[in-house]
């Protein structure tokens, strides 16, 4: 484990310039230039999931910053993509097309389950007990139902064509629904997660990327395109476009907090990550903090910090929103 290195003053020159706010979070046993991809926040463990490809899984607690490694077992050779529930730790390896559920206390795998195609990003439903996989190479999401007991393997329940996607899960309630977003081609996909039907909208992006970000306290989402670092925030009850913000650069990777009521957003390859506050009539400019060209993940806690990769130094960055 290790404890987070504050500020920025030890950063060598390939690593790009960051913000003095920043937090730094080493990853302990991994090398650098790691090419991150997912982040998630987990309420049911309380720590920021930071799948780090072949060096695994790591455990990050949002508040002391401590990183806690978790090996991977056969026959994973890659952590792409991880969530947790029911008990456990789900992680996708794109390389071996294979769902592994992993005991989050000790790093065991309890079993595995090979998906239809090469997953990208899995998510856990609390409130169906299933796993949703995206398959971008199938056009489709995967669903599986967790069994009560961890040693079963996931069961294939169904498939959700998505012509032209999916990019990227994001679950969200709203109205006591629960649904999923996605992206697929240039446009936004919401998926009702009982009767799998889809509302398709068109974002204005000339191709999309990055999980679209949902406030469902306001029906607002947030779709990210795949340049200029832009994202449209659009409602999530019918699609409407309703403001647009470039951070510039190249695809965009956006997040939200429910704790801050902000959107993140910041490009890869970008130099900028900037604070949003939404509203129905747009998106206002909070703060900009300067952060690394590459680094192609970002997320927020439920603690009021958003988080961003640092691929070049193999290294996590966290901030207070705002930023100090």
């Amino acid at each position: 484990m290790v404890l987070l290195a504050l500020g920025a003053g030890c950063q060598s020159e390939d690593s790009g310039r960051v913000h003095p706010s920043a937090d730094v979070v080493q990853i302990p046993g991994a090398g650098d230039d790691i090419d991150f991809d997912d982040i998630a926040y987990s309420p049911h463990l309380g720590r920021v999931l930071v799948p780090a490809r072949d060096n695994g899984l790591y455990l990050v607690d949002p508040d002391s910053g401590k990183a806690r490694r978790i090996d991977l077992p056969e026959p994973l050779r890659s952590a792409d993509s991880a969530a947790a529930g029911h008990g456990s730790l789900f992680v996708a390896d794109r390389d071996t097309t294979t769902l592994a559920v992993i005991d989050p206390t000790g790093g065991q795998l309890r079993t595995s389950v090979e998906v239809g195609a090469t997953p990208d990003y899995v998510r856990y439903l609390p409130d169906s007990g299933e796993l949703w996989v995206a398959e971008p190479s199938g056009d489709g999401i995967e669903v599986f139902a967790v069994p009560n007991r961890p040693t079963i393997p996931p069961q294939r329940t169904g498939f959700i064509s998505v012509p032209d996607g999916p990019e990227g899960l994001t679950v969200a309630t709203l109205a006591g629904q629960t649904r999923v977003f996605t992206h697929a081609g240039n446009d936004l996909v919401a998926i009702d997660t009982a009767d799998h039907t889809l509302q398709r909208w068109p974002t204005g992006c000339d191709g999309t990327h990055g999980f679209p970000r949902v406030d469902a306290r306001d029906h607002l989402v947030l779709a990210s395109c795949a340049n200029d670092g832009r994202v449209v925030l659009m409602s999530a009850d019918t699609g409407e476009q309703l403001a647009h913000y470039d951070v510039g650069g190249g695809e965009s990777l956006p997040a939200w907090s429910d704790r801050t009521g902000h959107f993140y957003v910041r490009s890869d390859p970008g130099t900028t990550l900037a604070t949003l506050d939404p509203s129905e009539t747009g998106l206002t400019v909070v703060a900009e903090v300067e952060v690394p060209a590459v680094g192609h993940c970002l997320g927020a806690d439920d603690q009021g910090h958003y988080w961003t990769c640092d691929a070049a130094e193999g290294r996590l960055l966290r901030f207070g929103d705002p930023p100090s």
